[in-house]
C-alpha cells in the first residue's frame, strides 16, 4: 500500500520506478517493498531541496519571499542604525548640538527636563564608584587662565582648595577625608583676563585670594552651590552576613545639562556594548546611572534588536526550516544513513553490517553505530573509514536540510580492539603492514615482485610531480599490487605557510586527482587492474576530512565529537563560523527547551516569553524559538518585534526610577553591584546552557554507543 507521500502515483508508477532503483548496491545488498517505498520518498524529498524557487541573492538578486524582504529590511536598518550612531560620535554632523535632548525634555518621551548650557560655563558633579564627588566646569575657553575654588562647610569649619590652568579645570573631594554629616559645597570659577599672571607659581591660599579679587572685575565666573551627605551604613550579604561602608549622597536640585549629540553618540557604543557582553538589563542600569534620556536608551536597544531580528532571523530561517513534507521520519532517516553507507562502502572496500547498525534518532543529534568488516582491497584505518562515512553523510543531511549534529561510532570486526579513535597515528608502514597481515597473507606477491616491473619506480616519479603541481611535501607513501588491484596510500602535508587558511584543496579533490595522474602514468603496469588510492592530510583533523560545518567538542568527562552538516550561501558564512557557531547551539538549545511553553500558549506566549526581563529570552532565541515550534515566519516575526519593542521600552522607562529607588534608600553603592551582578549572571547561564547542552549531547550518546558496543560484541 503506497504510502500518503505516494497517493498522487498511481500504482503501476510506483513499480516502475522501485524495479529500476538502487543499482549495484541494491543487488550486492538486497532491497524489500518497503524500502522501495523510502527511497522513492527521499527521491522525491531530493528533488524539491536541490531543484527550489528563485533562491534570493544565490539564483537572483530580487527579493522572493518575506525572508528576502525581511532581510533586505534588516541590513538597510542596520545601515541607518549604526551610520547614525557613527556619525554622531564623530562630531561630523551637529556635534554640539543639543535640539535634540531639548526638544524631546519635558515630554511624555522624557519627563524630566533639561537646560541649554551650551553657550556658558556650568559644572557638572557627580558621585563616581569610589563614593568621591567629582566637580568639572565645562565650557571654559580652552586657552583662557582660569582658577577653580572648592569652598567646604559643616556649618562650623569651613575648608577651601584651589586649582589654576587653562580651559576646564577638574576637583575631587575624597569622601575619607571627611566625618559622617551634612556639607555645603560652594564650587566657582573664575577667568582670569590678564595672561601675564602667572598662576601656576601660586599657593593655594594665593589662588583663592587671586580669585576673590577678581570677582568684581571678571564676566566669564560661575558660582554652583549643592550639598552632600557622608554616613556610615550596613549592608547584608546573600549569606547572611554585614559589613559597614561609607557612602556619599549628592543633593542637587539644579536641572540637568541637555546632551549634545556627539556624547549622545559615544553612549550609544557604550550601551550596545553593555547589552552584547550583559544584556538589555545590563545597559539599561548603565544609562541610568548616568541620566541618558530614557528615549535614547530605548532606540539603542530597540535598534539593536531590530537589526539582528531582521538579519539573523531570515538566515536561521533559510539554516533550518524545512517544509512538513521535507521532514524525515525515524524510517526515512534510518534508510537514508543505510544507502549513504551503502554507497560509501564500496569506495572504501568494506562490507558494513547493516543488521548489527543501530540508529538513535533524538531531537538533539542524530547518532549511528556501525560495524563493519574489511575485505582484501581495504586500505582504509577506522579513522579514515569514520571520516568519510561522516562526510558523506553530512553531504546527504546538507541536501535534505538535517541540521542537527551527527555522531558515529564505526567498530572494525576484524580488529580484536576497536580503532575507532581520532589519536590514531601509528607509523604508515607498520599501520599498512598490520592491515594486510589481517585481511590476506601477500608473502606470494612479494615472492613475484620482479613480475610487476618497474611499478614501484615509476609511481615515486609520478608522486614527485604532483607533490610539486600541489606544493606539498611526503609524509608516507606506498604502491602494492596483486593480480586484481594495485594500491596507492599517500599522506601528505602542506607547505603553505597558515595552511589551515590559505590552504583551499580538501584530500577528496587532491585523491580525486592523484588518481586520475596515476591512472594516466601507470597506465601500462595497472594494465586493467583496479587502482585502489587513499590520500590524507598529515594535519587533518576528524572535522577536516568530514568537511563538517560545525563541530561540538565533549569534555573531559563526557567524550565525543558531534559534527553539524556544512552549509553554502550567506547563511552558512554567517552562521557556522566558530564563534556564531557555539551562540547559535546555545540559542537552539534553550529554545528546545521552552518549546513547550510556546506549543501550549501559541503567539502570545512568545511575545511574553521575549518581553520578560529575565537573561536569555530576547529577540534571538524567541526566533529560534518560533523555528523549533514551526510557527510561520511571518507570525514568529511580528512576535519577536512587538515583545522585543516592549522589552526595550519598559527597561527604558523604568531603570532611571530602579536608580532613584536606590538612591532614595541611600543604596545608590549598589548600582555598580547590580551592574556587575546582571553581567555576572549573564555570563553563568551562557555558560550553565553550554554545559548542560554538551552533557545531554553526549552523555546520552556514550550510553547508547557503549550499549551498542556490547550487543555487537555479544552478537559476535
Amino acid at each position: 500500500m503506497p504510502s500518503q507521500v505516494d497517493a498522487d502515483l498511481p500504482d503501476d508508477t510506483y513499480d516502475e520506478i522501485s524495479s529500476i532503483e538502487g543499482g549495484e548496491t541494491s543487488e550486492k545488498y538486497g532491497k524489500n517493498d518497503q524500502e522501495d517505498r523510502i527511497d522513492l520518498e527521499l527521491d522525491r524529498i531530493r528533488q524539491r531541496r536541490i531543484n527550489p524557487d528563485n533562491n534570493f541573492l544565490v539564483n537572483t538578486i530580487v527579493p522572493q519571499t518575506s525572508d528576502d524582504y525581511t532581510l533586505v529590511f534588516g541590513l538597510i536598518a542596520g545601515f541607518v542604525f549604526f551610520g547614525t550612531i557613527f556619525v554622531a560620535s564623530s562630531g561630523l554632523i551637529l556635534g554640539d548640538s543639543i535640539a535634540v535632548d531639548k526638544t524631546l525634555s519635558g515630554t511624555p518621551l522624557d519627563s524630566s527636563d533639561c537646560i541649554d548650557k551650551s553657550d556658558q560655563i556650568w559644572f557638572q558633579t557627580w558621585v563616581d564608584q569610589s563614593q568621591d564627588l567629582r566637580i568639572d566646569s565645562r565650557n571654559v575657553p580652552d586657552q583662557s587662565l582660569s582658577i577653580l575654588v572648592v569652598t567646604l562647610s559643616d556649618g562650623i569649619n569651613t575648608n577651601s582648595s584651589a586649582v589654576g590652568g587653562r580651559g576646564d579645570l577638574s576637583e575631587t573631594i575624597f569622601h575619607e577625608n571627611l566625618d559622617d554629616g551634612h556639607y555645603q559645597i560652594v564650587a566657582k570659577i573664575t577667568v582670569v583676563h590678564n595672561y601675564s599672571t602667572d598662576i601656576y607659581s601660586m599657593t593655594t591660599q594665593e589662588l583663592i585670594d587671586f580669585a576673590n579679587s577678581l570677582s568684581g572685575s571678571s564676566d566669564l565666573s560661575l558660582v554652583k552651590n549643592l550639598e552632600i551627605e557622608i554616613k556610615t551604613v550596613s549592608s547584608s550579604t546573600f549569606w547572611g552576613s554585614s559589613e559597614e561602608h561609607r557612602t556619599m549622597e549628592k543633593i542637587d536640585k539644579d536641572t540637568r545639562a541637555c546632551w549634545t549629540i556627539q556624547q549622545l553618540g559615544g553612549w550609544g557604543w557604550a550601551l550596545m556594548g553593555a547589552e552584547w557582553v550583559g544584556g538589555r538589563e545590563t545597559a539599561m542600569l548603565t544609562g541610568g546611572s548616568v541620566e541618558l534620556p530614557p528615549w535614547f536608551m530605548a532606540m539603542v536597544s530597540l535598534g539593536m534588536s531590530i537589526f539582528f531580528l531582521c538579519v539573523q532571523y531570515p538566515l536561521k530561517h533559510r539554516l533550518y526550516h524545512r517544509d512538513v513534507d521535507d521532514l524525515l521520519s525515524s524510517e526515512q532517516m534510518r534508510r537514508l544513513i543505510q544507502k549513504t553507507i551503502e554507497s560509501t562502502s564500496i569506495g572504501l572496500h568494506i562490507n558494513p553490517d547493516f543488521k548489527s547498525m543501530l540508529v538513535q534518532d533524538r531531537a538533539i543529534s542524530v547518532d549511528v553505530f556501525l560495524p563493519y568488516s574489511k575485505t582484501k582491497r581495504t586500505l582504509a584505518s577506522p579513522v579514515d573509514v569514520k571520516a568519510t562515512i561522516i562526510g558523506d553523510l553530512l553531504s546527504e543531511f546538507s541536501i535534505f536540510g538535517e541540521m542537527r549534529p551527527l555522531q558515529i561510532k564505526v567498530a572494525c570486526k576484524d580488529n580484536v580492539k576497536s580503532q575507532d579513535d581520532d589519536s590514531y597515528e601509528e607509523n604508515f608502514l607498520d599501520m599498512e603492514m598490520q592491515e594486510i597481515q589481517l585481511t590476506e597473507d601477500y608473502s606470494d606477491f612479494f615472492s613475484e615482485m620482479g613480475r610487476f616491473g618497474n611499478l614501484e619506480q615509476a609511481f615515486q616519479e609520478s608522486i614527485s610531480r604532483w607533490f610539486k603541481k600541489h606544493d606539498i611535501v611526503d609524509y608516507g607513501s606506498a604502491i602494492m599490487a596483486d593480480e586484481e588491484a594495485v594500491f596507492a596510500r599517500i599522506i601528505y602535508r602542506p607547505v603553505t605557510r597558515f595552511a589551515y587558511f590559505l590552504f583551499k584543496p580538501t584530500f577528496q579533490h587532491l585523491q580525486e586527482d592523484l588518481r586520475n595522474i596515476l591512472l594516466d602514468d601507470l597506465a601500462d603496469f595497472i594494465d586493467g587492474r583496479e587502482l585502489v588510492v587513499s590520500a590524507r592530510n598529515e594535519k587533518s583533523t576528524m572535522a577536516d576530512r568530514a568537511a563538517a560545518g560545525r563541530v561540538e567538542q565533549g569534555s573531559r568527562d563526557l567524550s565525543g565529537e558531534a559534527m553539524v552538516a556544512k552549509r553554502g550561501g550567506i547563511p552558512g558564512a554567517l552562521l557556522q563560523n566558530p564563534f556564531m557557531g557555539d551562540i547559535l547551539s546555545s540559542v537552539e538549545y534553550v529554545a528546545h527547551k521552552n518549546r513547550s511553553r510556546i506549543d501550549r500558549f501559541g503567539f502570545w506566549g512568545l511575545i511574553v516569553f521575549v518581553w520578560i526581563p529575565f537573561m536569555a529570552s530576547g529577540v534571538l532565541v524567541g526566533a529560534m524559538l518560533g523555528l523549533v515550534a514551526r510557527m510561520r515566519f511571518e507570525r514568529v516575526l511580528a512576535a519577536c518585534f512587538i515583545g522585543g519593542t516592549a522589552a526595550s521600552i519598559t527597561w527604558a522607562y523604568t531603570a532611571k526610577g530602579i536608580i532613584e529607588f536606590m538612591e532614595r534608600y541611600h543604596a545608590e553603592a549598589l548600582i555598580p553591584f547590580v551592574i556587575f551582578l546582571a553581567l555576572a549572571f549573564t555570563v553563568f547561564h551562557v555558560r550553565n546552557n553550554k554545559r548542560r547542552r554538551i552533557e545531554e549531547l553526549f552523555r546520552d550518546s556514550m550510553a547508547f554507543f557503549a550499549g551498542a558496543s556490547e550487543n555487537s560484541n555479544e552478537t559476535s
